[in-house]
């Protein structure tokens, strides 16, 4: 990852590890930059923020991008190596017609042996079939080796210096969010900023009012890797309303990459999901609903620590559910393509989802942004808040159940 020509020309690249420690910088004028999180009061789970006590943060400096507004669906134009993974749900490069023939090989037997479905992808050279067993072994090598290695908003007794109260993270996952979609990036860019945050704070104590520079700076890490186009260093110091210049970022960027070992090259969660929605005939609807488990499970500390894979998994499990595809709940061809986890017998799998729809019907923290987000169109927020509801009136009887 390469840092800004004039970054290398001037600055000293021998970064102390008490770069994100160190006081706010000043910005040009002389004047004290906004603290990026403000003053967090011990007592209370509230931030203040310029002397005021809030529960989370909003954008209230508007970007001016010539982008249209996104949305959770929205589409923009991609390359053609991008396009092997569009999710539009009218132009899917797949052809369903003949993936949901032969689905029905195993819908209709739930006691067959896993099926394969990679041969339906022979005939396009773009989707290297002959690899994805390959591929796949080394993702989920990978996905164990960069994942956070605690959850840090655990009792303090049990993380120490790392602990960071869920509300605070909370707090700073929604202005990711909000961020993320007024610069319209791709979903892998969110999901990689969250894994380079996590890690990051898993790892090394940062101070409250340094957050903010942590978290548009993993953004910026993020984007410079999955995206094509790339939103500018001044919109990323701009977003954050003085709490960060382009120095911070261009400085932390360095600190932050140096600690992670350079290691970014993250499995990410939607190359799971789409793997799993081939065992589903690429139903459109289930995998969108699952896109907001998927989300709102990254976003929720509940799940900091745990592989990408499995909170796909989670999260396709409870879309299937949500649309009713009652003509099977998993199979062995659900095991094979989420990687070997027996849904159905599985009672940590079966607790993180009764964890995950708990937390959307009654969360512990609020991700206004996110939940937004998805509250447009068909409103999938509203299918999956009903479903959750239903399944908490009953106990959640009918979760692991037809």
């Amino acid at each position: 990852m390469n840092t800004h020509e004039e970054q290398s020309r001037t600055e000293n690249r021998n970064v102390t590890d008490n770069k994100l420690n160190s006081k706010p910088s000043h910005s040009k004028g002389g004047k004290k930059g906004r603290t990026a999180l403000g003053e967090v009061n011990s007592n209370s789970s509230r931030l203040t923020i310029k002397g005021k006590e809030v529960e989370s943060t909003r954008i209230s400096q508007p970007i001016t991008r010539v982008r249209k507004e996104p949305s959770y669906e929205a589409e923009r134009s991609i390359s053609k190596k991008r396009k092997i993974f569009n999710d539009n749900d009218n132009n899917d490069v797949h052809d369903d017609t003949n993936v949901t023939n032969s689905t029905k090989i195993f819908v209709d037997d739930i006691d067959s042996p896993w099926t394969e479905l990679d041969e339906l992808d022979k005939a396009d050279p773009s989707m290297v079939p002959e690899y994805y067993n390959d591929i796949f072994t080394y993702f989920y090598k990978r996905e164990t080796e960069l994942s956070p290695k605690i959850n840090y908003t655990l009792s303090k007794s049990k993380v120490g210096v790392h602990y960071i109260r869920p509300s605070v993270r909370a707090i700073l996952i929604d202005w990711l969010v909000e961020v993320h979609e007024k610069f319209q990036c791709f979903p892998e860019t969110l999901y990689l900023a969250i894994n380079i945050m996590d890690r990051f704070l898993s790892e090394n104590k940062v101070n409250t009012d340094r957050l903010q520079l942590l978290a548009v700076t993993a953004l910026f890490i993020a984007t410079k890797f999955e995206e094509i186009h790339l939103p500018k260093l001044a919109e990323y110091a701009y977003i954050t309303d003085g709490a960060a210049t382009k120095e911070d970022i261009k400085t932390a960027e360095l600190y932050m990459l140096t600690r992670l070992d350079f290691e970014i090259a993250w499995p990410n969660p939607m190359n799971f999901l789409r793997r799993l929605s081939k065992a589903d005939g690429y139903d459109t609807e289930t995998r969108n609903i699952a896109k907001f488990f998927l989300e709102y499970a990254f976003c929720s500390h509940h799940f900091i620590d745990k592989k990408p894979s499995y909170l796909s998994a989670i999260a396709f499990y409870l879309a299937r559910r949500v649309v009713a595809r009652n003509d099977i709940l998993w199979n062995s061809t659900f095991t094979h393509y989420s990687g070997g986890i027996e849904a159905l017998t599985d009672n940590e799998f079966q607790n993180d989802c009764i964890t995950l729809i708990t937390e959307i019907e009654s969360p512990q923290t609020r991700l206004n942004s996110l939940r937004d987000k998805y509250d447009t169109g068909r409103s999938i927020l509203k299918k999956v808040e009903t479903y959750c509801n239903n399944m908490i009136q009953t106990k959640f009887s009918e979760v692991f159940q037809l």
